[in-house]
């Protein structure tokens, strides 16, 4: 049975595991996530613990059992003063293990995460996507997003 919890101490090392797999597949897409030796200590240190910490934000994680098959990091964030919507709900990082995917916890995790925006007051939720990977695009097309933004590129 699929449970989505609120990220603890004691799941750090899974999610430092699935953003690692996370940037692998993001690496396979386009070659500018490939990382570095060694900077999972950097993503705990620099971003996962912070992300826990932030009371403006809402890390998540899916289990399988005892097994951690998915994490998300949300968070609400304030618009500048001059606009008229203050403050936007962002989905950071979503993701799913390859093994568990077509399996309902991706939409059981984003229901948890749409229902703590609710919380919040958020009105607008936007996210990141790589154009380029279609089973992402698709599930977020399939939750109702839109196109937005799109950010070009050279390389130099």
């Amino acid at each position: 049975m699929i449970e989505i919890v609120k990220a603890e101490e004691r799941h750090i090392q899974d999610i430092c595991r699935l953003w690692l797999e996370f940037m692998k597949y993001s690496e396979d897409i386009d070659t500018i996530f490939a990382l570095r030796d060694g900077v999972t200590t950097g993503f705990e240190k620099e971003y996962l613990r912070p992300a826990m910490q932030n009371k403006n934000g809402l890390v998540l994680v899916s289990l399988d059992g005892k097994k951690t098959v998915a994490y998300s990091y949300s968070q609400v964030q304030e618009q500048p003063s001059e606009a008229k919507l203050r403050k936007i709900g962002m989905i950071e990082h979503f993701f799913v293990t390859k093994d568990c995917r077509r399996r309902g916890i991706g939409e059981k995790m984003y229901n948890e995460i749409i229902k703590w925006f609710h919380s919040q007051d958020i009105k607008r939720v936007e996210l990141q996507v790589i154009i380029k990977n279609e089973v992402a695009i698709s599930f977020w097309r399939k939750h109702g997003y839109l196109d937005f933004q799109n950010t070009l590129y050279k390389q130099i």
